[in-house]
This record gives structure tokens, sequence and C-alpha cells, in this order.
């Protein structure tokens, strides 16, 4: 009752409702971007209560940001909440008709007037990206699919690895 209240009292209503209503229609949503680390952690540093836990862009990377009242503690992880989706299209093909651009520069502003809704390959000097459109920072991000992948298949062996490790750690007696 305590979020919902937060929720009205703050006017965000109708911000909360199209979240629920089109949450499969967006990418995940992140409540800020930054460009660098030193400048997700000044703001991070900076605001007395953060909201807690949110995600948040460095660059085109996905982070979650998280921060503990009681001790006052914060912190963020890389997270990897795009790479499933990028992982299940490309596995059925990227689309041979993306749009092609010789820079960066120039995807980003053909991206402003042909938003991605909520994603959408390009072509950026011969390279794939993932574009992801986020409405409420008026901005995309561009993953390039083939570093995206390799990451995401990295992590996945780590998390299988950590796994693997932790059944086969002796247990300390407390459970039996």
């Amino acid at each position: 009752m305590a979020l919902l209240d937060f929720i009205a009292g703050t006017g965000q209503l109708d911000e909360a409702e199209d979240y629920f209503i089109n949450q499969l229609d967006h990418a995940p949503m992140a409540i800020a971007h930054f460009t660098s680390h030193e400048e997700a952690e000044a703001w991070m540093k900076s605001v007395a209560e953060p909201p807690s836990p949110v995600r948040i862009l460095i660059g085109d990377a996905y982070y979650q940001f998280w921060y503990t009242r009681e001790d006052n503690t914060r912190g963020m992880y890389r997270e990897y909440c795009i790479e499933p989706a990028l992982e299940a299209l490309t596995a059925r093909g990227i689309p041979p008709r993306t749009p092609s651009f010789a820079t960066r520069v120039e995807a980003e502003e053909w991206l402003m007037s042909h938003p991605a809704n909520p994603y959408a390959f390009v072509a950026i000097a011969g390279e794939h990206y993932f574009a992801v459109h986020h409405p409420r920072l008026k901005r995309h991000s561009l993953h390039h699919v083939a570093s995206a992948l390799k990451d995401w298949e990295e992590r996945k062996r780590a998390v299988e690895l950590d796994t693997a490790l932790e059944a086969a750690a002796p247990s300390d007696g407390a459970d039996e």
C-alpha cells in the first residue's frame, strides 16, 4: 500500500499504469543514462535516498543499482536483461533488410525519427546492432550483436560454473 500511495502522491499513476499495461511493448526500463561509470558513481553518491533497486544505462549497457537504507550502502552491477531477447531474436536470423548507416551518429539520427518499437536491428559500418528504444530517456541504446551475444554466453557459463561449485561445496552441517 505504501508503494501505491507513493506512486499516487508523486503524480505517477499514468506512468505506472502504462508500465503494467504495456510492459511487453517496452524495453527493460532504465531510469537514467550515464556516459561513464564515474558519472554514474557520482550520481549514486549524490542522491540522499536513491530509488532501489533500479536499472540504469551506462553507455549502452544495463546496470542494476541498489541502495540499502539501514547502512547507506550503494552499489551497482552489470545486468544482462536485454541479451536473452537478443538471443531469441537472432536465433531466427537477423532480418535481411535492416537499415544501414556509415556511422553511429547517422544511425542515432535516423532512430530519433524512426524509433524502434521497442527493438530494431540496424547495421553500422557493416556490423549489426540491436537498437533498443528508451522513450522515457529519449534515446536508443545500440548493442553490437556479436559482442553482446559473446558476453551473454560468457555470463551464462560463469553462472553455470558458480552453480556447479555451490552444489559441490561441502555442507557445514547446518541443514542436517
